[in-house]
């Protein structure tokens, strides 16, 4: 799946458990807002999704896990290696994979796994 630079939707499930919406936010840059459960079933297609928006908006991404109502360890994963090997803008000020709005499911994985720090709720450092 390869992010255009119009909205994109997708489902990765056959029953339409989990969504990814790729929205270019007009600055190089994206908004990526993944809802329902992303779990290990997604896990693959999360990873290759985020690869593929980060190569197509050279200014990075900001998640929106508001909508994330389940999230396992192997999405824990794919979000901590897409955000280490993201790196920081064209001007080295700022990391180009940020999140933003996690739902109270995520907040708690994040805080038992100790990587609360690597995902900051808005805008701060990454």
């Amino acid at each position: 799946m390869s992010p255009a630079r119009e909205p994109t939707t997708s489902a990765w499930t056959g029953d339409v458990r989990s969504t990814l919406r790729v929205e270019p936010d007009g600055t190089g840059g994206a908004l990526v807002v993944l809802a329902g459960e992303i779990d290990q079933d997604c896990a693959t297609e999360l990873r290759d999704a985020l690869v593929s928006a980060l190569r197509a908006y050279p200014e990075g991404l900001v998640l929106d896990l508001a909508g994330v109502t389940f999230c396992d360890c192997a999405c824990l994963n794919v979000l901590l290696r897409a955000r280490l090997e993201s790196g920081v803008d064209r001007d080295h000020r700022a990391p180009r994979f940020r999140v933003r709005n996690t739902s109270a499911r995520v907040s708690r994985l994040l805080e038992l796994t100790g990587t609360l720090a690597y995902f900051p709720n808005g805008s701060g450092p990454g």
